[in-house]
C-alpha cells in the first residue's frame, strides 16, 4: 500500500492511496470463487461456470463491490500511516478498478489547524470590585422564607380569593361525556396562578368549602392537554378545603430548622458568604471571558466545520435533554432543530476556536491533567450530589466522559493560567454597580 499526503488547506488535507496489481488480483480471484459458488447460470453446475463467462455477465458488478470492499478494508489502515489526526472525512474518489493494475483512490479529511498561539500573555482585563450589599442578603434571606412557606387551612372559613389554594375533587366533561383520566381528587389549586386554566381560576373566587360547582371553560388549541385541546370542558367541581400560604418568621428558629444555624445571624452570615462566593464566580468567569474575547482577537484561523457541527449538535442534544425531564420535545416548542442550529453557530464557532487556542496553549506551556486531579473531580462531583465516588466514576467511564471530563478541567487549568498572567484592573465600585447584577446569567435557548 502507498499512501501519500497533499495539503489542500491549513485544515483540509487529501489523502491517496494506491493498492498493488497483486492484492487487486487477489481480491478479484476471492470475488469470482465466491460468486462462482452462489450464482446460477444456465447449462453449468454450481461453481463449475468458466471465468471468462462470469467476467462477461458479471465483471463491472464485481469491479464495483471489489473496489468498495478494498476501500473499506484498506481506508483505516491508510489513515494510520499518514499519522494524521482526522476529524471527519469525506469527498471519496475512487478510480476504476481493472485487473493487472493499481488500484488508486483518495479522500479528503479535516484536521485542527497547525498553529502556535502567540500574544496570551499579559492579557489586559477588568475586574469587577466584589462587593454584598445588606439590601441582597435581605433579599435572599426573603427568598428562603418563601421557598419554606407552607400551606395551612384557615382558621376562620371565608369565599375564595386570589392568592389562595383550593383543594378540590374535579370531574371534566366534554360534549356531556366524561374526559378519560378526567377525575381527579385532593387537586391543590392557587388562584391567580394561572398554573391550570385563568378562566377556570377566576371562576372559582368567592367559592366556599363545601360548595359545589359547574365550572365551563374553553381550553387553548395547543393546551398540553390533548384531550382538553380547543374543547368547551364542564367540570363538576367540589371544594373541598381552602388554605392559605404561611411564610414561616425570621428568627432563630427559622434558622434552626434550615440547617446547622444557631440562630438567625449565623444563617445571615452563611447566606452572606454564599452570595459572595457566587459573585466571585460570576466575575471570574466574566474576566475569562475578557481574556478569551481577546485571545481570540490575536488569533485568527480557519476552523474544521466538523468541530461546529459536533458542538452545534452537542447543544440541540443539551437542550433536548433539558426539555426531556419536562416531558416536553423540542418540536413540541415550535422550535425547528435546523433553525436552532443556525441561531446557534456563531457561538458554536466561538466555541470551538476557543477549545483549539486552550488546547495549544496547554501543549505549548506543558499544562496536562493527571489521573489524580481527575479523582478529586469524581470526589467533588459525588460530594455535591451526595452520591457515591464509585458510582459517579463508574458513570463516567460508562458513558464515555472521562476524556471530555480531562479536556473540561484542561480548559479550566489553562483559563486559570492566562488569569494569572493577565494584566488586570479593577473597577471601581460606582462602574461596577453600571454593569448590574453580576449574578444574572443570559440564556440562548
Amino acid at each position: 500500500m502507498k499512501v501519500s499526503v497533499e495539503k489542500i488547506s491549513e485544515i483540509s488535507h487529501k489523502i491517496h492511496v494506491e493498492l498493488s496489481e497483486t492484492k487487486v488480483k487477489q481480491q478479484l480471484k476471492k470475488a469470482y470463487r465466491e460468486l462462482n459458488r452462489n450464482v446460477k447460470v444456465r447449462g453449468f453446475r454450481p461453481g463449475k461456470v468458466p471465468l471468462a463467462i462470469l467476467k462477461r455477465q458479471y465483471g463491472d458488478q464485481v469491479n464495483n463491490d471489489v473496489g468498495l470492499d478494498l476501500i473499506n478494508e484498506t481506508l483505516v489502515e491508510a489513515l494510520e500511516k499518514t499519522e494524521v489526526e482526522a476529524i471527519s472525512q469525506s469527498d471519496l474518489d475512487r478510480g476504476p478498478l481493472r485487473e493487472g493494475e493499481p488500484f488508486r483512490y483518495s479522500f479528503l479529511v479535516e484536521v485542527k489547524p497547525e498553529l502556535v498561539v502567540t500574544d496570551y500573555l499579559k492579557i489586559p482585563a477588568r475586574r469587577a470590585k466584589l462587593q454584598v450589599t445588606e439590601e441582597e442578603v435581605d433579599a435572599e434571606m426573603e427568598r428562603r422564607r418563601h421557598s419554606n412557606a407552607y400551606l395551612q387551612s384557615l382558621e376562620e372559613e371565608r369565599p375564595l380569593q386570589g392568592g389562595d389554594h383550593a383543594v378540590l375533587d374535579m370531574k371534566a366533561f366534554t360534549d356531556g361525556k366524561p374526559v378519560p383520566d378526567g377525575e381527579t381528587k385532593g387537586f391543590v389549586l392557587e388562584l391567580g396562578s394561572n398554573h391550570f386554566n385563568p378562566e377556570f381560576e377566576a371562576k372559582l373566587i368567592g367559592a366556599s368549602k363545601g360548595d359545589r360547582k359547574e365550572i365551563e371553560v374553553t381550553f387553548p388549541e395547543d393546551y398540553g392537554n390533548k384531550k382538553l385541546a380547543g374543547r368547551n370542558t364542564t367540570f363538576q367541581v367540589e371544594v373541598k378545603d381552602v388554605k392559605e400560604m404561611v411564610l414561616p418568621e425570621l428568627d432563630d428558629d427559622f434558622a434552626k430548622d434550615l440547617g446547622e444555624f444557631e440562630n438567625l445571624a449565623e444563617l445571615r452570615n452563611a447566606v452572606r458568604a454564599e452570595i459572595e462566593a457566587d459573585k466571585k464566580n460570576h466575575i471570574d468567569r466574566e474576566v475569562g471571558e475578557q481574556l478569551l474575547d481577546e485571545l481570540l482577537n490575536r488569533n485568527t484561523f480557519a476552523v474544521p466545520k466538523a468541530m461546529v457541527e459536533r458542538e452545534l449538535q452537542r447543544m440541540v442534544d443539551a437542550i433536548r435533554s433539558r426539555l426531556s425531564m419536562q416531558n416536553i420535545t423540542l418540536e413540541q416548542t415550535g422550535t425547528d432543530e435546523n433553525a436552532l442550529k443556525e441561531r446557534n453557530r456563531e457561538s458554536a464557532e466561538r466555541k470551538v476556536r476557543i477549545s483549539i487556542l486552550l488546547e495549544k496553549i496547554a501543549d505549548q506551556e506543558g499544562v496536562d491533567i493527571s489521573d489524580e486531579e481527575l479523582d478529586e473531580r469524581f470526589r467533588k462531583t459525588a460530594a455535591e450530589s451526595n452520591q457515591p465516588y464509585e458510582k459517579i466514576r463508574e458513570f463516567y467511564q460508562r458513558n464515555n466522559l472521562v476524556e471530555p471530563l480531562r479536556q473540561q478541567l484542561m480548559e479550566e487549568k489553562v483559563i486559570a493560567f492566562l488569569t494569572d498572567q493577565a494584566e488586570i484592573s479593577e473597577l471601581d465600585a460606582e462602574a461596577t454597580n453600571l454593569k448590574g447584577d453580576p449574578n444574572k446569567e443570559e440564556e440562548n435557548a
